[in-house]
């Protein structure tokens, strides 16, 4: 397996070992940030949009109006004219927050209808839909119907000021007109009746080619100079305009003036860029003060762009200045020159072109007039709703509760795994069965698993109930189980350590207390014993002995009675017949075979002194006479790090066998112990890794379940019953 799949599966274990500490986070943060965002929730708002649509159409008015050529408003011109104040207005009387009858000055004047049209108008957002002629008109409001009233009213008051401001334009159009036809048509039958008076008392019917020529020119200056002059009023009213009108205030005047300009004007590329960005300008306002940087940067950009406008209207006035000069040094050369020409033909000129100048204004007022008229009489709205607002089923502005579920679950479950791998790193204590091996420098022998969280607590009595008994000796009372086989397991690489070495003492002890080392020398013992081997289990830890209540023996005779010569140690040692009549019953010795193999010898009484009873000769000799009687010894010893007893005997054991429960004490109580166990020159064999949890160990349980283990029992049945059924066919 590679190195990048073992890493893979430590993170899994210690993913697994601190599940709960990752489901605890996950419920801790998911409720903390529903709850903080419930506390923390806005007001819902409700948005509401309707859509509406410019229709494109050629507008005749385009007569010189006010200095400037009036054409079609842009898309974006109309987006924010749905903002101006008269719609605004309008729509407040229409949904009842204004009364009627109230005029624009006493709006202006009073605070309180002012704010009306603010909040209006902070609620109502414009947006011109890219390369088409619609704009969607959304509003925002505490209450859903509300919100679509808005949105609708808005619409219709901007249809209905645009459609009167267009008839207003026309009607004054007319108006203006029938007046200019009033005048011309009286001029022209004034200079009709001048030219024809002139021709009878003259005699005269035409002018000479020379006249005609000198008078063309002379009329081609006149007009040209004109043009010029009527140029220099326009832009003149333009500067003058300007300059009376620097305020910020005015910018949204001077963009929808210059947006009107034609394009043949100067102005009408910096009205265009004007208008833009007080669009720009206005959309910043709906999300920022107007001290925001930003919102200053658009300032300071549209006062340059007034600038612009300013320096260049002066540069081409100046230029008209120049050319209007020269002009009229040519006008008066002509007209000295026309001075010379024959009296009555220069009149006759004269009156020829006032009457053809008066007919020709004439006619194309006339035209213009019937223009306007006809536009009058087919009148069409321009602007159409085509999507009304409808009331939103629910508010735009609230976050949803799943997502904010989610979300918190999320973090919480990132928390935890940064947590779980946190403390994974700060945990000096052993987390897998290769850190042990790498620590120790010695072989897993056996893995036993976990199968009761109180298997080490040994009663202080005399006695133990017979819970505990079947509870310590699961070997001999539980053969089928997990942990019987996992004693198996270890007595198979045992065996091989045996056959290597010659192996036949062996001290069981471990680092420290409560890591089930009597519990694993006691079924070690009786796993052996089943396989018909003479085991004799020792039990050498004097100080805090189990292993003769657990057999249901007396404490003594035992080792401290034989070290101080009271007995011979043959005599002390217990076999099957001892454990009979203590106790156990037949029917539990007889549960499972090779209680028969097994023997026993105890600690005896307490003494004063335990390391030196350990480490006499007397005891070395009980070591060396019960291996030559023996086949397998074992030692159940006190831990190494409390007392010095088992240093005492594991120079005399042929090998000792390390007992650790897994991530219970830390790296570094293990290493002690090694080492003071290589300080007597120990012969550390193996480990026996106990207690262990499913999610310490996932192969070894996940092997273990594809395989199923029969019933001793049954099948002892089954083979008592096939020997009587060949007995009687043979007799």
């Amino acid at each position: 397996m590679s190195q990048y799949d073992v890493d893979l599966k430590e993170y899994w274990r210690a993913l697994a070992k601190r599940r709960w500490l990752i489901l605890f986070c996950m419920i801790a943060v998911g409720a903390g940030g529903y709850a903080y965002s419930q506390y923390k929730q806005p007001e819902p708002l409700y948005r509401a949009s309707t859509e509406i649509k410019i229709e494109k159409h050629s507008d005749m008015s385009y007569v010189q109006n006010a200095g400037f050529w009036v054409q079609n408003e842009s898309i974006e011109s109309h987006a924010y004219a749905i903002k101006s104040f008269s719609v605004l207005k309008s729509c407040a009387i229409k949904i009842g927050w204004l009364p009627e009858g109230l005029s624009d000055d006493d709006v202006y004047r009073d605070h309180k209808w002012l704010d009306v049209i603010n909040r209006l108008k902070s609620s109502v957002f414009t947006s011109a839909t890219k390369d088409t002629n619609t704009i969607t008109i959304a509003a925002v409001s505490m209450k859903p119907q509300e919100a679509a009233t808005i949105a609708n009213t808005i619409a219709e008051a901007y249809r209905e000021v645009n459609r009167t401001e267009k008839d207003r334009r026309t009607q004054d159009m007319r108006e203006y007109l029938e007046k200019q036809l009033e005048m011309l048509s009286e001029k022209m039958v004034s200079a009709r009746s001048a030219l024809r008076e002139f021709k009878e008392i003259h005699d005269m019917i035409a002018v000479g080619s020379k006249t005609q020529k000198l008078e063309g020119l002379l009329d081609t200056a006149k007009k040209e100079h004109e043009e010029l002059r009527e140029q220099k009023r326009v832009l003149s009213e333009q500067l003058e305009r300007i300059r009376r009108n620097q305020s910020d205030e005015m910018a949204e005047v001077m963009a929808k003036q210059l947006t009107y300009a034609s394009k043949d004007s100067p102005l009408y590329s910096i009205g265009n860029r004007l208008d833009n960005l007080l669009l720009e300008r206005q959309g910043l306002l709906s999300k920022y003060m107007e001290k925001h940087p930003m919102v200053m940067d658009i300032d300071n950009r549209i006062r340059k762009i007034v600038q612009d406008a300013k320096s260049d209207l002066e540069a081409r006035l100046r230029s008209i200045e120049f050319r209007e000069k020269e002009l009229l040094g040519k006008i008066e050369r002509l007209e000295a020159q026309a001075r010379e020409l024959p009296e009555k033909e220069h009149r006759l000129s004269l009156l020829i072109k006032e009457s053809e100048l008066q007919e020709k204004l004439y006619y194309e007022l006339q035209k213009k007039h019937q223009d306007i008229m006809i536009q009058e009489s087919g009148k069409k709205d321009t602007i159409t709703v085509i999507r009304p607002a409808i009331a939103p089923l629910g508010p735009y502005n609230l976050p949803s509760n799943m997502a904010v579920s989610f979300t918190g679950l999320a973090v919480g479950l990132i928390l935890g795994v940064i947590l779980a791998f946190g403390l994974e790193m700060m945990d000096t204590s052993m987390g897998s069965v290769e850190d042990v091996e790498a620590s120790l420098e010695a072989p897993v022998l056996g893995v036993i698993p976990h199968f009761d969280d109180g298997a080490e607590g040994k009663s202080k009595a005399n006695r133990i109930s017979d819970s505990e008994r079947t509870r310590d000796m699961i070997a001999h009372y539980d053969p089928a189980s997990l942990v019987s086989e996992a004693f198996r397991y270890l007595r198979t690489n045992l065996q091989f350590v045996q056959l290597e070495k010659k192996s036949k003492i062996y001290l069981v002890t471990s680092s420290f207390v409560k890591e089930g080392k009597t519990f694993n020398a006691m079924n070690l013992g009786l796993t052996l014993a089943q396989t018909g081997d003479r085991v004799l289990i020792l039990e050498a830890d004097l100080r805090q002995s189990s292993v003769h209540k657990i057999f249901g023996l007396p404490r003594s005779p035992g080792v401290t009675e034989y070290v101080l010569g009271d007995y011979d140690w043959k005599e002390i040692v217990n076999n099957i017949t001892d454990i009979m009549l203590g106790d156990f019953e037949i029917e539990d010795i007889l549960k499972n075979p090779g209680m028969d193999n097994l023997h026993l010898i105890t600690a005896g009484a307490q003494p004063p002194n335990p390391t030196e009873i350990l480490n006499s000769e007397r005891f070395r000799r009980l070591l060396r006479e019960a291996s030559a009687e023996f086949k397998y010894v074992i030692i159940d010893a006190p831990p190494v790090l409390p007392v010095a007893d088992p240093c005492e005997i594991a120079p005399n054991a042929d090998g000792v066998i390390f007992v650790y429960s897994l991530g219970r004490f830390s790296k570094s109580v293990l290493k002690r112990a090694r080492a003071t166990l290589q300080n007597v020159d120990a012969n550390l064999v193996g480990l026996i890794l106990n207690d262990i949890k499913p999610e310490d160990a996932p192969d070894y349980f996940k092997y273990y379940t594809f395989y199923q283990y029969a019933n001793p029992e049954e099948e002892t049945k089954k083979k008592v019953s096939s020997l009587r059924r060949i007995a009687a066919s043979l007799f």
